[in-house]
């Protein structure tokens, strides 16, 4: 056999790879927990997606329902007055945006390894309220319990109680530790009815945490309800050993909670509507200061105002500085003065030394009243001497070293002023 026809054989015996070939993917089938029977007949419904497993469940609740003593149908009403009447206030939900009232359990309160395993989301669907509680069915199920949540989807508002806090960043956490497996989160829009019920009610209530408010202020009282503290351990427990009975419980505490939320924004734009007295003076002046804050300079007045006609004299004195301190600025400084002194006449604490000193002030500056002026000045020094502990000591230092100088800097002014008001003595030349 020749040399040529040996090298064609030795050719036909090599194989060719295909291009492009790419290699066989192996596919995972996930092992679903011992316990997914155990959990499915408690009422909860295992999901799969291209993550992996989790379990959720959903509660329908018609538009008539009612918690503690607020219906649910009240939300459109709340959410349209809030956008027409104050369109830039923090409670304002953007129109056209979706939103959700959000709350999660966790297996801690803070560090890498603490993990989301139930969030749950309440939003507004045909007919009535669709609450979703995504439950991660065990720890390395993470990233299919975070993709299940839909916040990489659309950009939404978010309503929480202290979620800026904690649920958010805990979200953002686990989310970035997932974030090579999951869509990138989306940036969201948040309401925290913690911050709005500190500003509504501030000094009328002594605690702010929701079960507080609750009781006191949405008429609902919690029965046979898991301690949140426990709910990492009954988590842990539930994945253990199988038994969904206590996850079941905090699955209702966290329906609670969210249910809260909803009643929680209701009542505090019902509060903001001003067509009838339901609250204390405390909590109407606590408004009028947020609007202020907020510059919306004519709402803090009709609010201030609101509290001035509604209550006794001796629960407006903290409305009467603020109508003050409105009329100076406008230059109606008669007008500021009398707002001033109505307020001395029940006024306590650091709101009385700041009504010394704007009175010393307009009679020392606008209206030359320097004897007036001096007076003030003299009765603040009096007052802050007597009550040292209603400001720290550095405010106290810088206090009282302000009215030293003011105090000196009047009595110069009268001295001049009585000087010159002398008549000028005729000078005697000697011959």
């Amino acid at each position: 056999m020749s040399y040529e026809k040996k090298l064609m054989q030795m050719k036909g015996l090599v194989k060719k790879k295909p291009l492009n070939e790419e290699p066989k993917k192996e596919v995972h089938i996930p092992t679903l927990p011992f316990y997914t029977e155990q959990w499915k007949t408690a009422g909860l419904k295992l999901i799969q997606n291209e993550k992996g497993f989790l379990f959720v469940k959903e509660t329908f609740y018609e538009q008539s329902h009612i918690h503690g003593n607020i219906g649910l149908h009240q939300l459109h009403e709340a959410i349209t007055f809030m956008q027409e009447k104050y369109p830039d206030h923090p409670l304002t939900l953007a129109p056209g945006t979706p939103f959700c009232f959000y709350d999660t359990e966790t297996t801690g309160l803070k560090g890498t390894g603490v993990l989301i395993f139930l969030n749950g989301l309440l939003k507004q669907v045909e007919n009535g309220f669709l609450l979703t509680q995504y439950v991660l069915a065990e720890p390395g199920q993470e990233a299919s319990f975070l993709l299940a949540s839909e916040f990489w989807k659309t950009s939404q508002s978010i309503i929480t109680y202290n979620g800026k806090s904690f649920d958010f960043p805990q979200l953002v956490s686990r989310w970035t530790m997932n974030r090579n497996t999951i869509p990138p989160l989306q940036e969201h829009q948040h309401i925290d009815l913690m911050h709005s019920s500190k500003r509504i009610w501030k000094g009328d209530l002594e605690r702010f945490k929701l079960k507080q408010l609750e009781e006191q202020k949405l008429g609902f009282v919690r029965e046979n309800d898991i301690p949140g503290h426990l709910a990492p351990i009954i988590y842990f427990d539930a994945v253990k050993h199988g038994d969904p009975a206590n996850l079941m419980k905090v699955l209702k505490h966290n329906e609670w909670d969210i249910l809260s939320l909803v009643t929680l924004y209701i009542l505090s734009v019902k509060l903001l509507k001003e067509d009838r007295v339901v609250e204390s003076s405390v909590t109407y002046t606590n408004i009028g200061k947020w609007f202020r804050d907020l510059k919306s300079v004519d709402a803090s007045q009709d609010w201030f105002q609101f509290v001035i006609e509604k209550f006794a004299d001796d629960e407006v004195s903290i409305a009467y500085y603020y109508v003050g301190l409105h009329l100076k600025r406008k230059h109606l400084f008669d007008e500021s003065l009398k707002a001033f002194h109505a307020s001395l006449t029940e006024i306590v604490g650091k709101y009385r030394i700041d009504v010394y000193m704007e009175l010393a002030k307009l009679y020392e500056h606008q209206l030359k009243y320097l004897e007036k002026a001096l007076e003030m000045t003299r009765e603040c020094a009096d007052y802050l001497a007597k009550t040292l502990d209603v400001v720290s000591e550095k405010q106290q230092l810088r206090l009282h070293e302000d009215l030293q100088k003011r105090e000196a800097r009047i009595i110069r002014k009268l001295t001049i002023s009585r000087e010159s008001a002398q008549p000028n003595k005729k000078r005697v030349f000697q011959s």
